[in-house]
């Protein structure tokens, strides 16, 4: 399985009155997760888009526990990587650790997605190309 890392600085804009990272902030980062996760495994998404005709990976689901707090000039290593496959989805799993101590644990459910070729106002489901798995450590006989 191939694992991006990262490493976020907490600045004060990202926190709330309290002084603790506003929730949010954790789904705009694993965005950014995920696009590093694609750039580190050499698959820039808006390259990987134009080579397989693709509009791109739309979010299905987003999901978050939070076990402990970050604040204002904390270092986050942030730890992403695809937990799960099917034919047309991918999960990504997010992890956020400050001194090795997770605080948070999210994942996305996304799905490859192309122009719908009887209505190109639309998107639709397709399937992941084998470049993708191959480079993120998918098994392509679980596709």
């Amino acid at each position: 399985m191939f694992v991006s890392r990262r490493r976020i600085r907490v600045d004060w804009g990202h926190c709330d009155p309290a002084g603790i990272v506003f929730y949010p902030n954790y789904f705009r980062w694993f965005d950014e997760c995920t696009t590093a996760l694609f750039d580190n495994a050499g698959l820039p998404l808006p390259q990987l888009y134009r080579t397989h005709g693709l509009t791109g990976f739309p979010l299905l689901e987003a999901k978050a526990t939070f076990s402990g707090s970050s604040g204002f000039g904390d270092d986050l290593d942030c730890e992403a990587s695809v937990s799960e496959w099917s034919t047309r989805t991918l999960k990504v799993l997010h992890r956020f650790l400050r001194a090795g101590r997770l605080l948070v644990e999210g994942s996305e459910l996304r799905v490859c997605a192309i122009p719908d070729p009887d209505d190109p106002q639309r998107i639709k489901a397709a399937p992941i190309p084998a470049a993708v798995k191959e480079r993120l450590g998918g098994s392509l006989a679980n596709a």
